[in-house]
């Protein structure tokens, strides 16, 4: 039971649940302790760690991809050992480039109203250093999570984040409130994560074969050629995923990227709960690779997964957008800020859940190594979104920078069903869409609908209405696929009886 697949995606959503909460319940204090500015300070630690993400290029979903496969014990660790010599240099580099060019980033890039130049280049290079660790330990976890060791890594993953984003709490409060602290305090705790990921990963690989230090070799050309790739992958992605961020971090104050920043947040919950989906899922499209039948099986369950989740969340997220905001950090914000807040929130979910709905067609492909699509889309992408973000950041204000996130994001779903469709997936077009998009689709609008209304008339706390909402849709949606499919009507297990 220790490893069984329920237990692995339900530890892979209490990880993901976690981070989640954690958002929710300690971003209005550091607010409330260090002021917006300061906080959008913090916010742009995550632009900087979503920037670099390209270093990773695919060296841990490559190890994710071979340690889920038949390979030797001794295959496994020469792999491990030899992407690991590789992305220790790039972080290293990672890591110069950040601290040398703080001061150009400081004076150039940001707008900041109360913080000194020197100051922020300060920070910046705390950053680069506290980021980077953070960005290497994805490598130890993912050696644990290719190993079959997902309830492990995620309970390593919960406490790790209960510490640098919670424990950092009283620390600022009680020594000193001052970002220095809070950067010094991310670096200690990313540092011991990443100490303690890597020793677990190396105790399984040897307890698996004790001679392995002496199978050590090169990365074999097919993985350099995968995270070759992935290296284009990843530049793409990290530009796409962070060009709003980036582009608002430049051209507004600080003040206001750090209010966007709040909006970003919550319209990130799509993503954030279809990750552990996909990631449960990735090891699986691996193993399966040459087994058709099984890809199909398990594509077909993480899809729907996906949809009856993200559906009523998003839904959620659109209709209650300035509810939600004055619920989570309605103190910390100011009165004026809530209805162009609320608005930008509506529109960055809409792009958001096309983002999510990409994900297990994302992973299909890459555990195929087929990553010349997604660097065709990504380029596009950065060819037609990046000009339309500056353009509307520019000339028409904080309320249009999503208008070209929804479009690169649907245009990109769109492409991805096409080719993944088309040659890596038998399952019919109309299916898919019947069954994963319309009907969980539907369900949720038509109930979050309801709901709204219903809140016009009766003012309850807001809560009631959110969980009345995610609880009523999630069982019509199980209740009209089992009608659809000709099961019985309590039938659930077959949304998780994945391939083994």
């Amino acid at each position: 039971m220790k490893n069984s697949n329920i237990v692995k995606l339900i530890s892979n959503y209490g990880s993901r649940l976690w981070s989640l909460v954690s958002v929710f319940i300690f971003v209005p204090f550091y607010i409330k302790i260090l002021g917006v500015e300061n906080y959008a300070v913090i916010g742009f630690y995550t632009l900087i760690l979503g920037i670099i993400s390209f270093a990773d290029s695919g060296m841990s979903s490559a190890v994710i991809k071979e340690f889920s496969q038949n390979n030797s014990p001794s295959y496994k660790y020469s792999v491990f050992r030899g992407i690991e010599n590789l992305y220790l240099k790039v972080c290293l580099l990672i890591i110069a480039v950040l601290v040398l060019g703080s001061g150009f980033i400081a004076g150039k890039w940001l707008n900041s109203n109360t913080i000194d130049v020197k100051s922020l280049a300060y920070y910046i290079s705390l950053i680069g250093i506290g980021a980077t660790l953070q960005l290497l330990s994805s490598l130890y976890y993912g050696a644990l999570f290719g190993l079959g060791e997902q309830v492990k890594s995620n309970f390593y993953q919960i406490i790790w984040n209960i510490f640098r984003a919670g424990i950092v709490i009283p620390v600022l409060i009680f020594y000193k409130p001052e970002l220095e602290v809070y950067f010094i305090w991310q670096i200690i705790c990313n540092l011991v994560y990443l100490v303690i990921l890597r020793l677990e990963s190396m105790s399984i690989l040897k307890k698996m074969d004790s001679s392995l230090e002496r199978a050590f070799k090169k990365i074999p050309d097919t993985i350099l050629s995968y995270i070759g790739g992935m290296v284009f992958i990843s530049v793409i992605s990290a530009v796409n995923i962070q060009a709003d961020k980036i582009i608002t971090s430049s051209i507004f104050p600080l003040k206001t990227f750090g209010y966007y920043n709040l909006a970003s947040l919550i319209s990130q919950i799509p993503v954030i709960l279809g990750t552990p989906l996909v990631m449960f899922a990735f090891p699986l499209f691996s193993k399966f690779a040459s087994d058709q039948k099984n890809v199909n099986l398990t594509f077909d369950k993480i899809a729907y997964l996906l949809s009856i989740v993200i559906f009523p969340v998003s839904f959620v997220i659109m209709f209650f957008p300035e509810e939600i905001l004055k619920l989570w950090n309605g103190k910390n914000i100011e009165p004026q800020m809530f209805e162009p807040l609320g608005h930008v929130t509506r529109l960055l979910i809409t792009g958001s859940v096309f983002l999510a709905l990409q994900l297990p067609l994302f992973y299909i492909l890459l555990s195929k190594g087929k990553t010349k699509y997604t660097i065709y889309q990504g380029v596009v992408q950065i060819i037609v979104g990046i000009p339309l973000l500056y353009i509307c950041a520019k000339y028409y204000g904080l309320e249009a920078v999503p208008f070209p996130w929804i479009l690169i994001n649907f245009g990109s779903f769109l492409f991805l069903l096409f080719i993944v469709f088309k040659s890596f997936i038998e399952i019919k077009y109309s299916y898919y869409l019947k069954r994963m998009i319309f009907i969980p689709g539907f369900i949720s609008l038509l109930i979050t609908f309801l709901f709204y209304e219903l809140h016009q008339v009766l003012h309850v706390n807001i809560i009631i209405y959110l969980a009345g909402i995610g609880g009523l849709s999630l069982l019509i949606n199980i209740l009209a696929d089992n009608i659809f499919a000709k099961r019985l009507y309590s039938s659930f297990k077959h949304l998780y009886n994945f391939p083994k």
